[in-house]
Protein backbone atom coordinates (compact mmCIF):
# COMPACT_ATOMS: atom_id res chain seq x y z
CA UNK A 1 0.00 0.00 0.00
CA UNK A 2 1.25 3.52 -1.17
CA UNK A 3 0.85 5.99 0.75
CA UNK A 4 0.75 9.99 -0.27
CA UNK A 5 1.23 13.01 1.08
CA UNK A 6 -2.06 15.36 1.05
CA UNK A 7 -0.97 19.06 -0.08
CA UNK A 8 -1.08 21.34 2.92
CA UNK A 9 -3.53 24.45 1.65
CA UNK A 10 -2.88 27.76 2.97
CA UNK A 11 -5.73 28.57 5.98
CA UNK A 12 -8.74 30.51 4.77
CA UNK A 13 -9.22 33.62 6.37
CA UNK A 14 -8.30 37.77 6.73
CA UNK A 15 -4.27 38.66 7.97
CA UNK A 16 -4.57 41.30 10.61
CA UNK A 17 -2.93 43.88 7.56
CA UNK A 18 -6.03 42.57 5.55
CA UNK A 19 -8.93 43.42 8.07
CA UNK A 20 -7.14 46.58 8.39
CA UNK A 21 -7.25 47.38 5.20
CA UNK A 22 -11.13 45.93 5.11
CA UNK A 23 -11.69 48.25 7.66
CA UNK A 24 -10.20 51.66 6.25
CA UNK A 25 -12.16 51.22 2.94
CA UNK A 26 -15.63 50.72 4.65
CA UNK A 27 -14.92 53.50 6.72
CA UNK A 28 -13.97 55.35 3.31
CA UNK A 29 -17.77 54.18 2.09
CA UNK A 30 -19.55 55.15 4.91
CA UNK A 31 -17.93 58.38 5.11
CA UNK A 32 -18.82 58.94 1.49
CA UNK A 33 -22.65 58.41 2.07
CA UNK A 34 -22.84 59.70 5.44
CA UNK A 35 -21.58 63.24 5.22
CA UNK A 36 -24.10 63.81 1.84
CA UNK A 37 -26.65 62.69 4.37
CA UNK A 38 -26.00 64.75 7.06
CA UNK A 39 -26.11 67.34 4.33
CA UNK A 40 -29.21 66.66 3.43
CA UNK A 41 -30.91 66.25 6.58
CA UNK A 42 -29.29 69.87 7.51
CA UNK A 43 -30.96 71.40 4.07
CA UNK A 44 -34.73 69.58 5.13
CA UNK A 45 -34.03 71.43 8.43
CA UNK A 46 -33.10 75.04 7.29
CA UNK A 47 -35.88 74.63 4.18
CA UNK A 48 -38.58 73.68 7.09
CA UNK A 49 -37.58 76.46 9.77
CA UNK A 50 -37.61 78.53 6.46
CA UNK A 51 -40.99 77.26 5.54
CA UNK A 52 -42.15 77.89 9.50
CA UNK A 53 -40.88 81.66 8.74
CA UNK A 54 -42.73 82.63 6.23
CA UNK A 55 -46.22 80.91 7.38
CA UNK A 56 -45.62 82.94 10.55
CA UNK A 57 -44.90 86.06 8.42
CA UNK A 58 -48.42 85.61 6.66
CA UNK A 59 -50.04 85.07 10.12
CA UNK A 60 -49.03 88.00 11.11
CA UNK A 61 -49.66 89.99 8.36
CA UNK A 62 -53.36 88.53 8.54
CA UNK A 63 -53.62 88.95 11.79
CA UNK A 64 -52.91 93.15 10.94
CA UNK A 65 -55.49 92.73 8.48
CA UNK A 66 -58.72 91.43 11.04
CA UNK A 67 -57.34 93.83 13.76
CA UNK A 68 -55.51 96.63 12.70
CA UNK A 69 -52.31 95.71 14.47
CA UNK A 70 -49.46 93.64 15.19
CA UNK A 71 -49.75 91.21 18.36
CA UNK A 72 -47.28 91.89 20.90
CA UNK A 73 -44.29 89.18 21.29
CA UNK A 74 -44.93 86.13 24.07
CA UNK A 75 -42.79 86.76 27.22
CA UNK A 76 -44.03 84.13 29.08
CA UNK A 77 -43.90 81.12 27.07
CA UNK A 78 -46.87 80.54 26.98
CA UNK A 79 -48.00 81.46 23.14
CA UNK A 80 -50.18 84.15 23.60
CA UNK A 81 -49.36 87.26 22.92
CA UNK A 82 -48.80 89.94 26.25
CA UNK A 83 -50.80 92.08 26.47
CA UNK A 84 -53.30 90.07 24.10
CA UNK A 85 -55.19 92.88 22.98
CA UNK A 86 -52.91 96.27 23.80
CA UNK A 87 -54.47 99.66 23.75
CA UNK A 88 -51.09 101.25 23.30
CA UNK A 89 -47.29 99.98 22.39
CA UNK A 90 -46.29 96.80 23.23
CA UNK A 91 -44.21 96.81 26.98
CA UNK A 92 -41.80 94.67 25.75
CA UNK A 93 -40.85 94.92 21.95
CA UNK A 94 -39.15 91.43 22.11
CA UNK A 95 -39.80 88.09 22.66
CA UNK A 96 -40.93 84.79 21.73
CA UNK A 97 -43.66 84.68 18.73
CA UNK A 98 -47.46 84.33 19.93
CA UNK A 99 -47.52 80.73 18.34
CA UNK A 100 -51.16 80.30 19.97
CA UNK A 101 -52.05 83.68 19.11
CA UNK A 102 -51.43 83.36 15.56
CA UNK A 103 -52.22 79.44 15.47
CA UNK A 104 -48.55 79.20 13.91
CA UNK A 105 -45.67 76.64 14.84
CA UNK A 106 -43.58 77.47 17.91
CA UNK A 107 -39.88 76.14 16.89
CA UNK A 108 -37.82 75.91 14.02
CA UNK A 109 -36.75 72.25 12.93
CA UNK A 110 -33.78 72.20 15.94
CA UNK A 111 -36.73 72.35 18.46
CA UNK A 112 -36.20 75.91 19.18
CA UNK A 113 -38.57 78.70 19.74
CA UNK A 114 -38.69 81.20 17.46
CA UNK A 115 -37.79 85.09 18.49
CA UNK A 116 -40.20 88.06 17.76
CA UNK A 117 -39.31 91.69 17.67
CA UNK A 118 -41.70 94.47 16.33
CA UNK A 119 -41.31 98.08 16.00
CA UNK A 120 -43.71 99.30 19.10
CA UNK A 121 -45.65 101.78 17.09
CA UNK A 122 -47.25 99.32 15.05
CA UNK A 123 -48.53 97.52 17.69
CA UNK A 124 -52.17 99.21 18.57
CA UNK A 125 -55.19 100.56 16.43
CA UNK A 126 -54.20 103.03 13.78
CA UNK A 127 -56.12 106.12 13.66
CA UNK A 128 -57.42 108.81 11.92
CA UNK A 129 -55.89 110.97 10.50
CA UNK A 130 -52.79 109.78 11.46
CA UNK A 131 -50.01 111.38 13.48
CA UNK A 132 -46.22 111.02 14.61
CA UNK A 133 -46.54 111.13 18.13
CA UNK A 134 -50.29 109.28 18.70
CA UNK A 135 -48.11 106.00 19.03
CA UNK A 136 -50.60 104.74 16.56
CA UNK A 137 -50.51 102.27 13.68
CA UNK A 138 -50.50 104.29 10.03
CA UNK A 139 -49.62 105.09 6.68
CA UNK A 140 -47.21 108.25 8.67
CA UNK A 141 -45.50 105.58 10.60
CA UNK A 142 -42.32 103.86 9.70
CA UNK A 143 -40.91 100.72 11.39
CA UNK A 144 -37.26 101.29 14.19
CA UNK A 145 -35.70 97.97 12.76
CA UNK A 146 -32.86 97.44 10.36
CA UNK A 147 -31.44 94.38 9.01
CA UNK A 148 -27.82 94.25 7.71
CA UNK A 149 -25.66 91.54 5.88
CA UNK A 150 -21.80 92.29 5.19
CA UNK A 151 -20.17 93.10 2.13
CA UNK A 152 -16.97 91.86 0.59
CA UNK A 153 -15.23 93.88 3.40
CA UNK A 154 -16.73 92.83 5.83
CA UNK A 155 -18.44 95.85 6.69
CA UNK A 156 -22.19 96.30 7.44
CA UNK A 157 -24.43 97.85 5.07
CA UNK A 158 -28.49 97.72 5.13
CA UNK A 159 -30.28 95.49 3.75
CA UNK A 160 -33.48 96.29 4.71
CA UNK A 161 -34.81 99.42 7.01
CA UNK A 162 -38.02 100.62 8.30
CA UNK A 163 -38.68 97.10 9.35
CA UNK A 164 -41.93 96.70 11.44
CA UNK A 165 -41.42 93.07 12.15
CA UNK A 166 -38.60 90.22 12.62
CA UNK A 167 -39.09 86.64 12.92
CA UNK A 168 -35.58 85.14 13.60
CA UNK A 169 -34.53 81.27 14.06
CA UNK A 170 -31.18 80.66 15.96
CA UNK A 171 -29.97 77.92 13.73
CA UNK A 172 -28.72 74.67 14.53
CA UNK A 173 -26.30 75.80 16.66
CA UNK A 174 -29.14 77.66 19.01
CA UNK A 175 -26.50 79.91 20.19
CA UNK A 176 -28.98 82.57 22.04
CA UNK A 177 -32.54 80.45 22.07
CA UNK A 178 -34.34 78.92 24.48
CA UNK A 179 -35.98 75.88 23.37
CA UNK A 180 -39.55 74.39 23.66
CA UNK A 181 -39.40 73.00 27.21
CA UNK A 182 -37.90 76.82 28.35
CA UNK A 183 -34.31 75.62 28.50
CA UNK A 184 -31.78 78.61 27.80
CA UNK A 185 -29.47 77.45 25.17
CA UNK A 186 -25.98 78.56 25.78
CA UNK A 187 -24.69 82.39 24.15
CA UNK A 188 -22.79 83.24 21.17
CA UNK A 189 -18.97 82.66 21.94
CA UNK A 190 -17.74 86.02 21.97
CA UNK A 191 -15.38 85.73 18.09
CA UNK A 192 -19.22 85.15 16.58
CA UNK A 193 -19.89 89.13 16.48
CA UNK A 194 -22.48 88.56 13.79
CA UNK A 195 -24.78 85.42 15.91
CA UNK A 196 -24.46 87.69 19.23
CA UNK A 197 -25.59 90.51 17.92
CA UNK A 198 -28.86 88.69 16.98
CA UNK A 199 -29.19 86.77 20.14
CA UNK A 200 -29.15 90.49 22.25
CA UNK A 201 -32.30 90.88 23.49
CA UNK A 202 -32.45 94.60 23.36
CA UNK A 203 -31.23 95.43 20.02
CA UNK A 204 -33.12 96.85 16.79
CA UNK A 205 -30.09 95.72 14.21
CA UNK A 206 -30.57 92.39 13.58
CA UNK A 207 -27.70 90.39 10.68
CA UNK A 208 -28.82 87.72 8.09
CA UNK A 209 -26.01 86.50 5.84
CA UNK A 210 -24.74 83.51 4.16
CA UNK A 211 -24.51 80.83 6.50
CA UNK A 212 -20.66 79.80 7.43
CA UNK A 213 -19.25 76.72 9.24
CA UNK A 214 -16.91 78.76 11.37
CA UNK A 215 -13.08 77.67 11.85
CA UNK A 216 -10.63 78.10 14.84
CA UNK A 217 -9.20 81.62 13.92
CA UNK A 218 -12.04 83.50 12.74
CA UNK A 219 -14.13 86.63 12.56
CA UNK A 220 -16.76 87.87 11.42
CA UNK A 221 -15.11 91.39 11.19
CA UNK A 222 -12.02 91.48 9.68
CA UNK A 223 -11.01 91.05 5.96
CA UNK A 224 -8.84 88.32 5.22
CA UNK A 225 -10.12 86.07 8.07
CA UNK A 226 -12.76 83.36 7.90
CA UNK A 227 -16.20 84.23 9.20
CA UNK A 228 -17.22 82.67 12.52
CA UNK A 229 -20.14 80.34 12.66
CA UNK A 230 -23.27 81.51 11.44
CA UNK A 231 -26.56 80.08 10.81
CA UNK A 232 -29.40 82.40 12.39
CA UNK A 233 -32.32 82.19 10.03
CA UNK A 234 -34.02 86.09 9.64
CA UNK A 235 -37.25 86.82 7.95
CA UNK A 236 -38.66 90.28 8.44
CA UNK A 237 -41.85 92.49 7.51
CA UNK A 238 -41.25 95.86 5.82
CA UNK A 239 -43.96 98.49 6.64
CA UNK A 240 -44.62 98.86 2.73
CA UNK A 241 -45.45 95.85 3.06
CA UNK A 242 -48.00 95.35 5.80
CA UNK A 243 -48.95 98.94 4.63
CA UNK A 244 -49.67 97.59 0.99
CA UNK A 245 -51.53 94.93 2.31
CA UNK A 246 -53.44 96.79 4.79
CA UNK A 247 -54.81 99.44 2.07
CA UNK A 248 -55.25 96.93 -0.89
CA UNK A 249 -58.16 95.38 2.00
CA UNK A 250 -59.20 98.40 3.48
CA UNK A 251 -57.53 98.81 7.26
CA UNK A 252 -55.90 102.27 5.84
CA UNK A 253 -56.16 105.04 5.49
Amino acid sequence: MILTATPRHATAGFTLIELAVSMFIIALLLGAVLVPLATQVEQRQVSETQKTLDDAKEALVGFALANGYLPCPDTTGDGIADPAAPIAACPNAEGFLPWVTLNVGQSDAWGNRLRYRISPEFSSAPSSPCTLLDGRLGLCKSGNITVNNRNTAKATQALASNVVAVILSHGRNGYGATGTDGTIRPTPPATNVDETTNADPPGTTFLSRTSSSGSVACSDTAAGQPYCEFDDIVAWISSYVLFNRMVAAGKLP
